[in-house]
């Protein structure tokens, strides 16, 4: 009888195990030359591809080494969309593809399941290249295809993850109810292909799809659809350029915050155009602020109580805001009337633009005896002219003709600005000193081959997009315009087609076949030097959207270049 000692039979059984566990799951191999093969599938033992009169099945796909599924949820995508959720497995080096049990495959109809990148080895997760697995429930496959490109309205940026999708039902119903009956989605360039597509006539329509349901039924999903219908046959195979957006929602007032007394934010679904502001009146002093991005409403009253505020915009939009009393005492305790100069003022301001500082309060009145301005080291006693923006009143402006590089000096008494809740600036001494004016450039804009019977807004751009000036222009090819004094540096120009005229931009709409309104955006040929006078003429190209092969890589913050598209809006001829 033999006889294992406790701790050596423990040993036995462990040492099994764990031979079991490393057999059970394979590991890549150490050492040697690098793999950098991808996985090729061995068709003898795998489900036969490109099968006709299919009838559902297990797919199995074998591969001629250990592989790994990974991201199946972004790579794997089956066209037409599957009604029920399906099922990917892997087995030693078989990836299973199972169908849920209530799925009914449409008749008549070409499949095609694209695995993307998928399926890798298991040693240098190589990807299998080009893995799709193509059937048809009909007597052919379908071997037609469309393509093309998805970018976005504004930017022109290719979007990546976007859904481009084929109806045969043509009804503009469709693309809210129903299942596409094949789509694709673009990969990082924007690019997509719908191959295997049957020849017929079909509605085309794109969707960054925010519930995965493959149907347009939020509101904020961006879209795009082409002007007419795609007829897809042996001879026609469509390239189509799809500009994505989002509707324009109706104004809603989305955040409010009056929990300080002597301000009320209001922040809106999008920029709040021609809201009109009305209040209650209990006596209360009001100064409005509009702004893209946050509405502020400034006041300040005798007594404390709560009052009402009225927003409306035409017939679309009307709100009221209850606006509960606060401390006035309190607030007072701690306020403070304080200002900073808009710009580089100390080091050096640009002579040939006023002298801009921002309160954190809106003014109420200023007293010009009690502000003095001084020129050059002998002080001389200057005056510059003083302007109040008026909306918010929290901008002061003081305009003159500044010599270059000479010291100036400006001198606050106590007094000089009061605000709305009567605080007042204490006394205040700035110097600053005007730079060279051959430390900036001169730009010479021309804007050519516009259309005289169609409206634009042209946008001068500066570091980051920001709008450093916008203008509208109407009723000439050409246009000219003369920036002086810029800093040096690169500029671009974004041109909005103004389709009606009203001096923005216009997103597009689905139920009224609206597309949006072209934007182009072109960066300067040169860059402003300083003390250079740059003649540059920026030509509104027509034609379509197209996204080079290999795009370079772009300076962060430099600007992108759109492409404008052409005509006036119209409502399209596709479509029932």
């Amino acid at each position: 009888m033999l006889y294992v000692r406790p701790f050596l039979y423990s040993f036995f059984f462990a040492a099994l195990a764990l031979a079991l566990t490393f057999c059970a799951n394979p590991l890549p191999p150490e050492g040697g030359l690098k793999d950098i093969e991808p996985p090729k599938m061995v068709a003898e033992e795998s489900t036969p591809n490109l099968q006709t009169n299919f009838e559902k099945q297990t797919i199995e796909l074998t591969f001629d080494e250990w592989v790994e599924v990974q991201d199946v949820f972004n790579q794997v995508v089956v066209s037409p969309p599957l009604e029920y959720k399906y099922e990917i497995t892997l087995k030693r080096k078989t990836v299973r593809f199972d169908f849920d049990e209530r799925e009914q495959l449409r008749p008549e109809a070409t499949y095609t399941i694209n695995f993307g990148e998928a399926v890798r080895d298991l040693n240098e997760r190589n990807p299998a290249q080009g893995l799709r697995f193509v059937f048809s429930t009909g007597d052919y496959i379908d071997s037609l295809s469309v393509q093309g490109t998805i970018v976005d309205a504004q930017t022109a940026k290719p979007v990546e993850g976007a859904l481009f999708m084929l109806y045969d039902n043509l009804s503009d119903t469709a693309v809210r109810t129903q299942r596409p009956f094949y789509f694709a989605r673009t990969g990082k360039d924007g690019r997509f292909r719908i191959d295997n597509v049957k020849a017929g006539l079909f509605k085309g329509f794109a969707l960054k799809d925010a519930n995965l349901n493959y149907r347009f039924d939020q509101a904020l999903e961006p879209i795009g659809f082409p002007d007419s219908l795609l007829a897809v046959s042996d001879t026609l195979q469509p390239t189509v350029q799809i500009k994505l957006f989002t509707e324009e929602q109706p104004l809603r007032l989305q955040e409010s915050d009056d929990s300080k007394y002597g301000l009320v934010r209001l922040a809106f679904s999008k920029a709040p155009e021609a809201l009109e502001l009305s209040y209650q009146d209990v006596g209360q002093q009001i100064v409005y602020e509009l702004r893209p991005d946050t509405t502020k409403v400034w006041y300040d009253m005798p007594e404390e109580k709560g009052w009402k505020l009225y927003m409306a915009q035409d017939t679309a939009f009307h709100d009221t805001l209850q606006v509960r009393a606060r401390n006035r005492s309190n607030f007072l305790e701690s306020a403070r009337l304080n200002f900073r100069p808009r710009g580089p003022q100390v080091i050096g301001f640009n002579p040939s633009k006023p002298v801009e500082y921002a309160f954190n309060h809106p003014i109420a009145s200023y007293d010009t005896s009690l502000i003095r301005f001084y020129e050059d080291t002998l002080l001389t006693l200057i005056q510059p002219e003083i302007s109040l923006d008026t909306n918010g009143q929290r901008r002061i402006a003081f305009a003159f003709n500044w010599k270059e590089g000479l010291p100036y000096q400006m001198e606050l008494m106590p007094g000089a600005f009061t605000d709305v809740f009567g605080l007042q600036t204490d006394t205040i001494i700035q110097k600053y000193k005007a730079d060279l004016r051959k430390n900036f450039g001169n730009l010479m804009l021309t804007v050519d081959s516009l259309s005289a019977d169609t409206s634009y807004v042209v946008e001068l751009l500066g570091k980051g997009d920001e709008v450093l000036e916008s203008f509208q222009v109407q009723g000439v090819k050409t246009y000219k315009r003369d920036f002086n004094a810029l800093p040096p540096g690169n500029y671009a120009v974004r041109i909005i087609t103004d389709w009606n005229g009203n001096g923005r931009w216009d997103s597009g709409n689905y139920g009224r076949r609206l597309q949006p309104e072209p934007i182009s955006q072109k960066p300067l040929d040169q860059q402003l030097r300083a003390g250079w006078d740059l003649e540059s003429t920026v030509v509104l190209q027509r034609g379509p959207i197209v996204i080079p092969e290999q795009a370079p890589e772009r300076p962060a913050g430099a600007p992108g270049q759109g492409q404008p598209g052409q005509g006036r809006r119209q409502p399209s001829q596709g479509g029932n």
